[in-house]
């Protein structure tokens, strides 16, 4: 599906195409033929990275430019809501039907009232727990949603689940024909989900890049799929042995780690590892960044790790680093800098 052919403002088509995607992936392509835009209930759950994101953008802007709705976005963590706070932002130039900028507003704390200074914002992203207190104190604006979007919705199922449930529950019952958008990357139940919230359900394996799943043993790693490919020893530690073969092959790595200590040493390491791989102008790239974590925020002995650390072409990513200095290293990885990123499991959920 094109996305000239989508039925969305024209003022978002012209963004999104000014990105460059000329052309959904599969499962958002699947996700819109459900009707989702024009204002079904629908269950996504597909892989990280095929789309998710995209497909409730435009929900949302479709339901402010269009209809002067209101949105809700829904997260399981702090750090998350921060994050999605960021990318709805790319959206507040463009103008609604009252001529005024959509504004988006963020609240992940403060359980103790109604936070009536929402009510000022089109887009408001929060936590399960802080929905949960906004509705618990019956605050009026929330009788104007239009449209609910509730991330990492497979956590339903989880200790921390029921909140998310009865505040979906009543969301609904107070305004009866809300839409609601629930996403998630990984879900066994997506059917029955879906058939509560009397929702479509789009489920699907796809993913823009191929993944193979293995176990490294001594100098080989066992794929799934029965190959066996033979690696180099760089390093006695094998997380950063088998990272080291993947830069050979022109790639990153991220490596998830049990605990923050654990993706502190593991960073640590890799850094140790990497400084004699780096050209000049990757060591003068990387010496920038650490700038940057300098001077963002408080200066603490975790800050002067990290800047080290990342002089080295690694880095470590949990949620005791402040939000700048995560947004920092996320970039630095997606533009190829930082080759080996160690990251407790905050990161995947993003």
């Amino acid at each position: 599906m094109k996305t000239t052919e989508l039925d969305i403002p024209p003022q978002v088509k012209k963004i999104i195409i000014d990105r460059g995607i000329e052309e959904l992936y599969p499962p958002q392509a699947d996700a819109i033929n459900t009707g989702v835009l024009d204002g079904k209930n629908l269950v996504l759950a597909s892989p990280t990275a095929s789309g998710k994101t995209l497909i409730a953008e435009l929900c949302a802007l479709k339901h402010i430019l269009e209809n002067d709705g209101k949105v809700l976005y829904l997260t399981p963590l702090r750090a998350l809501t921060w994050e999605k706070f960021e990318e709805f932002q790319a959206y507040s130039s463009l103008t609604k039907l009252d001529g005024k900028k959509i504004r988006v507003g963020v609240s992940s704390g403060d359980m103790d009232n109604s936070s009536p200074w929402l009510q000022a914002y089109d887009i408001v992203i929060c936590t399960n727990e802080k929905c949960d207190s906004l509705l618990r104190h019956r605050s009026p604006w929330m009788n104007g949603i239009s449209l609910v979007i509730a991330d990492e919705v497979h956590l339903i199922g989880s200790d921390r689940g029921p909140t998310l449930e009865v505040s979906l529950a009543r969301l609904r019952q107070m305004t009866p024909d809300i839409q609601i958008l629930a996403l998630s990357a990984t879900i066994s139940n997506a059917y029955e989900i879906a058939e509560w919230l009397k929702a479509e359900s789009v489920t699907t394996d796809w993913r823009p890049v191929t993944l193979r799943e293995g176990v490294s043993q001594g100098n080989h790693i066992m794929f799934k799929d029965g190959d066996v490919k033979g690696t180099q020893r760089f390093h006695k530690q094998d997380p950063i042995n088998l990272s080291l073969n993947a830069l050979e092959e022109g790639g990153q790595v991220l490596i998830f780690v049990e605990s923050r200590r654990r993706a502190q040493s593991t960073a640590k390491q890799a850094s140790l590892a990497l400084k004699k791989r780096l050209s000049k102008r990757e060591q003068t790239e990387l010496h920038g960044i650490g700038a940057q974590i300098g001077s963002h925020g408080e200066k603490t002995r975790l800050t002067d790790d990290l800047a080290e650390i990342i002089t080295g072409g690694a880095a470590f990513h949990h949620a005791g680093l402040n939000r700048q200095h995560r947004k920092i290293i996320e970039d630095a990885f997606k533009n190829g800098f930082i080759k080996i990123l160690s990251a407790t499991p905050t990161l995947a959920a993003g």
